[in-house]
């Protein structure tokens, strides 16, 4: 045994190794990340879905890590078999099957030809009927697959596998559509797998076809069972060996090496399966000889004959699937390889083989049998040959292998689904939760500040209560008691008119009256004042309107209202002000006007709230200083509310008073008491 270019090999083994190291370290490096992140954690303790993803994902991961890879390794000759329909309305092309006995069916697989790039659709047949029988002419059949009206996803290179319960001789395949091509609905495959108890049954199967679109040596009918398949060789790779097979170098083109095997009875034998040694971590070449003679034999040294002449029929082409060679049942006891030309790496010349398999009754029957290997009037017995593996890794039976590739395209499908499902639910949970502890973490601010508005909001309520109680007292208590000194003084004086008793105790008694009626009224506006729900522009003309009536009953007067503010709120020390302005006012106007005529106006001027009371009388009397004596008041109110104060006054066009003051000062002011 030798080892070809070693420092090659070495070093293309060691950048395998380090991209290996520096792949398995950003996977590690970004799950510690995941794991490290607080966000991430809480959004998968909030988030059931997500874990539920997570979990499944986990799953299916550990399965694909026991499932043999899908390594696509391109064929150059035998491709597999192509079929077309050239005309619209030509018979449907179809391809058949004879067993050459009825078998058990468990699987049918149906392996896609390959690809010229991976992101090529193939040429798989979008619409088919797949059935099996035990008469030729599909008399009676059972119906394994009918796609219908509607076409199938194409495979993406994964082996499509139909269930069977039955037993059949012949099975067939019928392309109801294809892939349009030019002027024809063309369609391919691989492999024809018939699969019965774990074992293929249809590898040398003789097929019959309908529709053929041969080329010869690349595509023709019986490349559909010779066992070749451009998914690489039937291994298992979680179990590895490291008995990579028998490599020979010889000298000469002409040297030759035989490897025999002998039984341990005859044996009607079906298949004989040879597999190529593969060049240690490479999955791109392969040893094989270029050249193999297989004889068959009773006893050793009697009568013989050989099976198999096989030459490669791409010289120097490696060999990626292994050697199928059908026996049909042929009897022997002994079977000798012999390879006849070496395969050719540079200046070596190499005989090698990875394992021989002889198949009969469903078994192995060479498994861990001795292998004598004779080479240049030598001989040695070795055991790698019939170990169970294939270079580095286990043989499997192709019906496994092809169960698994299969599963592993339905899981790969699935979790490209999941993982892009796990992206937006990560990102909208971790966005989620980043919120959420935003929010958290901003209530536990919030949480003080709400504390001690709330308990300012309680004392205001509070406040507004005792203010609400008071005016109710002032309004029962005292009014009703200011009402009845009236009531009390106007019956003491009509008893006194009526009596004709002294006159100056009825003017007492009738100014008595008068102050208590005007004490009274008074005690309703500071109830006004003090009432909260009242306390709009609006509210304000209303009340203002009640008191000229009260006060103004001789006298003929208008009231209008021009603002477009008239819902505007008023702070309570605004509105007391500007009430008692007003009321000041009017009471000027009743002393010292003589008018018989007053006109009240508010509206809007600019950024203000313009207030007028316009008379008619005789102006107001003026003092020493020529300023009016009766607008002191007023001008105090109006300083306080931080507003415009213009009179004008004079005996022949009468009193003109105006109030300009900023809505901001109307609504909170600082220096209003």
């Amino acid at each position: 045994m030798i080892i070809f270019n070693q420092p090659l090999q070495q070093s293309f083994c060691g950048m395998l190794a380090l991209t290996a190291c520096a792949l398995s370290s950003r996977v590690e490096a970004s799950v510690t990340a995941q794991a490290a992140n607080p966000i991430a954690r809480i959004a998968r303790i909030f988030n059931p879905q997500l874990v539920k993803v997570e979990d499944r994902v986990a799953w299916l991961d550990t399965q694909l890590s026991s499932y043999s890879q899908r390594s696509e390794h391109p064929l150059k000759v035998g491709l597999g078999y192509r079929g077309c329909r050239s005309a619209p309305g030509a018979a449907d092309p179809a391809i058949t099957l004879d067993l050459g006995a009825s078998v058990p069916i468990n699987a049918i697989y149906l392996v896609p030809a390959q690809r010229e790039f991976l992101e090529d659709c193939g040429i798989f047949p979008k619409r088919f009927t797949l059935e099996i029988s035990n008469q030729a002419d599909f008399t009676p059949r059972t119906i394994l697959c009918s796609s219908g009206k509607f076409p199938l996803p194409p495979p993406q290179g994964t082996p499509v596998a139909f269930k069977a319960n039955d037993s059949a001789r012949y099975v067939r395949l019928t392309v109801l559509e294809g892939h349009n091509k030019g002027n024809y609905d063309l369609f391919g495959l691989s492999e024809f797998v018939v699969i019965s108890r774990d074992q293929p049954v249809s590898f040398g199967a003789a097929v019959s076809t309908v529709g053929n679109l041969d080329v010869p040596g690349i595509w023709y009918p019986s490349a559909l069972t010779d066992g070749r398949m451009p998914l690489g060789i039937w291994q298992n790779a979680s179990k590895p060996n490291v008995e990579t097979g028998d490599t020979v170098e010889v000298s000469s083109r002409d040297d030759t090496t035989c490897w025999t095997v002998q039984l341990d009875a005859a044996a009607s034998l079906e298949r004989i399966v040879l597999f190529p040694h593969q060049v240690n971590r490479s999955f791109e070449a392969s040893v094989f000889p270029e050249a193999l003679s297989i004889r068959l034999e009773q006893e050793n040294g009697g009568v013989g004959e050989t099976v198999c002449e096989w030459v490669n029929p791409l010289p120097g082409a490696s060999q990626l699937t292994p050697l199928v060679i059908p026996l049909g049942g042929k009897s022997g006891k002994i079977l000798r390889i012999t390879a006849t030309r070496p395969w050719l790496m540079g200046d070596c010349k190499i005989h090698a083989l990875s394992e021989i398999e002889i198949w009969s009754g469903g078994r192995n029957l060479a498994k861990g049998l001795p292998v004598i290997r004779e080479r240049a009037g030598q001989s040695s017995a070795i055991t790698c040959l019939t170990n169970g593996y294939c270079s580095e890794k286990e043989i499997i039976p192709v019906g496994v292998w092809l169960h698994q590739l299969n599963d592993r395209g339905r899981i790969e499908n699935e979790l490209t689904w999941l993982r892009a499902e796990h992206r937006q639910l990560a990102s909208r949970s971790e966005l989620n939760a980043s919120w959420g502890s935003a929010v958290i973490l901003g209530l536990t601010f919030l949480i003080p500040v709400f504390i001690v508005e709330r308990r300012r909001l309680m004392s205001t309520n509070q406040l507004d209560q005792i203010r609400t109680r008071i005016a109710s007292d002032l309004h029962d208590d005292i009014g009703s008691n200011l009402g009845s000194i009236s009531l009390i003084a106007r019956t003491a004086r009509k008893d006194l008119v009526r009596l004709h008793g002294p006159e100056e105790i009825a003017d007492d008694l009738g100014e008595v009256e008068v102050i208590a009626r005007e004490s009274s009224l008074a005690m309703r506006d500071i109830v006004w004042l003090l009432e909260r729900r009242q306390d709009s522009v609006g509210d304000l003309v209303q009340r203002m309107r009640e008191t000229a009536n009260r006060l103004l009953r001789e006298i003929h007067f208008t009231l209008d209202c021009e603002s477009n503010r008239a819902t505007a709120k008023l702070s309570l020390d605004a509105k007391r002000h500007l009430f008692l302005f007003y009321k000041e006012a009017i009471h000027n106007v009743l002393k010292h006007s003589h008018a018989d005529r007053v006109s009240i106006r508010l509206w809007d001027e600019d950024d203000k709230l313009a207030l007028e009371i316009l008379d008619n009388g005789i102006g107001l009397p003026m003092s020493t200083g020529e300023r009016p004596a009766a607008v002191n008041k007023l001008q105090d109110r109006a300083r306080v509310l931080d507003g415009l104060l213009q009179i004008a006054s004079s005996k022949e066009t009468g009193t003109r008073i105006r109030l300009f003051v900023k809505r901001s000062h109307l609504n909170t002011h600082p220096s209003l008491s």
